[in-house]
């Protein structure tokens, strides 16, 4: 498929598929985007609930917006348009449509899942539900989004997550905490079978949807590929030990590795860097997404992290701002990284790409 707006679209691609294999094209792989023109006000999210919902459900509000901020964003280097119909300002959706109450949050401009779990024994069974009303809404826009963009941009599918953090939001982060200590561990572990199945269904539908129009897969992380591929995240994991993450949580870590051929993992915050060695430890598991974290120091500032995931042969992408560019390449791996970073103008984003062209002819 062509691009309108990315004519080095087919190089582009094969520069994915070499970092995916670990490898080097031409140059070390660097997004960056940048505004051509400021976005309409017309644009802006509606600050009633009302307004919201129809703002990230109505077809005919979400994708003259999208095509709109297709077209204002220049997309430099490896970044290509992509789009979400279903908003990724969604998260975890996968939690509503498993049950949980969910609404938009009018100001924040984002969901939120309330928990739906009351306690282990008397829980229903966690399966999917065709006539869930998120899902329906979510597969229309995924079908309308696809077709609609074929030679315009690449659709993703919705932010799922998915494993223990999608039981953590039915159940609650706090009373999980504890019934990880008090609860019976083999209720808990059996909840977290049932919807790692039921991810996986949801994951293979929505591409099963978006394939009708177009081929390649990507999600939330914005890494495209020409198999399937997904980034796996447990954000509750940095609220408990590593014995606990490794008997509760790798489990569905693991299976969703086994299933989806590609696979990198969402490592959010300090936090999270104690369970570091149990995913390297997993074979299955391509790569890591670092993200320090709201407060943290940049990614810049985490080189020995960095590396020590870098020598376990692991792949990494990361957002960054466009000064810690020279730095992450003279430090990494050229070849297992993805630097994803943000310009306040095209001049500035053509600057930057110029500085890798420079550093690698």
């Amino acid at each position: 498929m062509e691009l309108a707006c990315k004519q080095d679209w087919d190089v582009v691609r094969q520069r994915y598929e070499a970092w995916w294999a670990g490898e080097i094209l031409d140059r070390p792989m660097v997004k960056v985007t940048a505004p051509k023109r400021p976005p309409d006000p017309a644009d802006a999210a509606p600050e009633d609930h009302d307004g919201l919902y129809d703002w990230f459900t109505k077809p005919e509000l979400v994708f003259p917006r999208l095509m709109r901020s297709v077209e204002r964003t220049y997309w430099g280097g490896d970044a290509f348009p992509l789009v979400f119909p279903f908003s990724c300002s969604l998260p975890a959706i996968e939690a509503a449509y498993l049950g949980c109450p969910y609404d938009v949050v009018p100001g924040s401009n984002t969901g939120w899942a309330d928990p739906c779990i009351s306690n282990w024994e008397d829980r229903a069974p966690i399966v999917v539900d065709p006539d869930n009303s998120w899902w329906q809404i979510t597969q229309q826009l995924l079908d309308e989004g696809a077709r609609q963009g074929v030679g315009n941009y690449v659709v993703g599918i919705p932010d799922l997550q998915g494993g223990g953090e999608i039981i953590a939001l039915m159940r609650g982060n706090e009373e999980l905490a504890m019934d990880l200590i008090l609860a019976d561990k083999d209720e808990i572990k059996a909840a977290l079978r049932e919807e790692v199945q039921a991810w996986f269904c949801y994951y293979q539908t929505c591409f099963e949807i978006i394939h009708r129009h177009m081929d390649g897969y990507v999600d939330w992380l914005g890494a495209w590929s020409e198999v399937p591929c997904v980034t796996v995240e447990n954000d509750f994991s940095g609220m408990i030990s590593t014995q606990m993450f490794e008997e509760f949580f790798m489990p569905s870590v693991a299976q969703q590795c086994e299933w989806v051929e590609r696979t990198m993992y969402h490592l959010d915050g300090p936090d999270a860097v104690r369970h570091t060695d149990t995913l390297l430890a997993l074979s299955t598991l391509d790569g890591i997404q670092w993200v320090p974290g709201a407060g943290a120091p940049p990614c810049s500032t985490w080189i020995p992290l960095l590396q020590r995931i870098q020598r376990a042969g692991k792949l990494l992408y990361l957002n960054v701002e466009p000064w810690e560019v020279s730095i992450l390449l003279e430090e990494l791996a050229p070849g297992g990284v993805i630097l994803d970073t943000h310009c306040t103008s095209v001049e500035e984003a053509d600057a930057l790409l110029e500085m890798v062209q420079r550093m690698y002819r």
